[in-house]
């Protein structure tokens, strides 16, 4: 019954009146991630106005192509000008500039694309298979879990922090505060605002991260414009093996894709997490496993993969409670309820008895755009890696021009701007005094998600701790927690002894 409405589902899509659709929401995807600042979500909400006259199906498959593409897309940029066109790319900026920087753009281009195709099939294969049942297991996780797995998901930092846990630490806690500029979740009362009215809706996460990854490079640049005037901004490849994803490359990322993938998929499943947590959960899990982690950072392809394939695994998982039960995964899944409504169809139990060829037909789609992506990725990527060769005089402009105008859009407000200048100044600050600036941003994505479930769970006890350790999914993610901590700490000490021994 399944694979029937699957194969029909293949036979709608691959129509040449509906292909069309799916076709042109990966282009507009993959432009939109592409841009600093013009995310996923605002490709998605940006079609939304185009799918009124079109049929459920044509609709949605745009969309969700648009959606894919889009968290891809952030990757390019990520990779070619160390932006992030998106927060899913954040974790890819690291060794994926590190190898362009060497001149491997293709080759990390390639590696991007082949693990982020790979993510989102599998989780579509899962969306497909498992959507009701996961989406049932999802819903016994109440404030008090979440904020447990959101103390496990900070031990990120501790892994993130390199040599000096010490600085990692502080640029963690850092992240944390600047969480907390806003408005008080349950007092609805300004915090950290300093009598800025923008500031009550808190600060951007895309803002942040141009502003402390795109800008504080930049900044960085201007200390070399003499050089940057003669000088091509990436190197060519310095041989053939250069612009190849090798079968060694393959050996070294299989298991990476398996385990982000699966990574992805368990937080695309849970409500409001999403795939910036999850690009970072990735890296992480890809950095522990690695036989050489001390290249994470200067051009690991484990590094990219581990990224790419948990985010985009979650294109497809936060689709399990959306479709399942109502609930979006995360705000791109949330600005795709309006897609849905605006076609009759209402999200949740209902619409596998209303609407079933409609959900297989989505499925269906949502497989197929992850073969047409890398098609259009395949034919295109000499075109940005050549673009990427340019003088560095002219790309920093260039760089500066769309960081501006990317913040800008994003809210049509110029206080982001402000605010991304000033992450960029705190961006290039840390980056001259050795800390990872990596930690201040997964502090900043954890904070609002931790602070919210920690305060829910304990209005709900009133005012009970016990309350963190009576369930067996709270003391499970204890146990994983400590086993995480005692893990990064043994692994630090035994790289300072080598190190030292050297």
């Amino acid at each position: 019954m399944v694979w029937s409405m699957l194969l029909d589902g293949f036979a709608t899509v691959s129509m040449p009146e509906n292909f069309i659709y799916l076709f042109g929401g990966i282009v507009i995807g993959l432009v939109m991630g592409a841009i600093p600042g013009l995310t996923a979500t605002m490709a998605i909400a940006l079609i939304i106005p185009m799918t009124y006259y079109i049929t459920p199906t044509q609709s949605l498959i745009m969309l969700l192509a648009a959606y894919n593409a889009g968290t891809f897309g952030g990757s390019m940029s990520a990779i070619l000008i160390a932006t992030p066109g998106t927060p899913a790319a954040a974790a890819t900026v690291a060794d994926g500039f590190a190898l362009a920087k060497q001149g491997k753009a293709v080759k990390a281009i390639k590696a991007a694309l082949l693990a982020s195709c790979f993510g989102c099939l599998f989780s579509s294969f899962v969306l497909t298979l498992i959507a009701q049942p996961i989406a049932r297991y999802a819903l016994k996780f109440g404030p008090a879990e979440y904020t447990v797995l959101m103390v496990f998901s900070l031990t990120i930092i501790a892994s993130a922090a390199g040599r000096s846990l010490t600085k990692g630490l502080i640029g963690g806690c850092l992240g944390l505060l600047f969480g907390c500029v806003g408005m008080d979740a349950v007092y609805t009362t300004p915090r950290f605002t300093f009598g800025v009215l923008k500031l009550s809706s808190g600060i951007d996460l895309m803002v942040l991260l141009i502003g402390a990854l795109a800008f504080s490079e930049v900044l960085k640049q201007a200390g070399h414009v003499r050089q940057a005037q003669n000088r091509p901004h990436l190197p060519a490849p310095a041989c053939k093996e250069d612009s190849q994803f090798t079968r060694d490359d393959l050996k070294l990322s299989w298991k990476h894709w398996l385990r982000s993938s699966v990574i992805g998929c368990v937080i695309g499943a849970l409500p409001g997490l999403g795939p910036a947590l999850a690009c970072w959960v990735g890296y992480d899990a890809a950095k522990r496993s690695a036989k050489h982690p001390e290249l994470f950072g200067k051009g690991a392809v484990e590094g990219i993969a581990g990224a790419e394939s948990a985010n985009n695994a979650v294109c497809g998982a936060n689709m399990i409670p959306l479709l399942s039960l109502g609930v979006p995964g995360d705000t791109g899944a949330a600005v795709l309820i309006g897609a849905f409504l605006v076609q009759g169809l209402t999200p949740g139990p209902l619409i596998f008895a209303e609407s079933p060829q409609t959900v297989y037909n989505v499925y269906a789609g949502l497989i197929l755009c992850n073969f047409v992506l890398f098609g259009v990725v395949w034919f295109t990527y000499r075109f940005f890696a050549a673009v990427a060769r340019l003088e560095g005089s002219l790309i920093y402009p260039a760089v500066c021009v769309f960081c501006l105008i990317g913040v800008y859009a994003l809210n049509s407000s110029l206080t982001d701007v402000w605010i991304m200048l000033f992450f960029a100044v705190v961006g290039f600050v840390l980056s001259r005094l050795e800390f990872p600036t990596v930690t201040m941003l997964i502090g900043f994505i954890l904070s609002p998600i931790f602070e919210r479930n920690a305060r829910r769970a304990l209005q709900l006890s009133f005012g009970d701790y016990g309350v963190f350790f009576r369930s067996p999914l709270c003391w499970a993610f204890w146990v994983i927690t400590v086993i995480s901590l005692v893990t990064i700490l043994w692994g630090k000490r035994k790289n300072r002894e080598l190190q030292d021994g050297l």
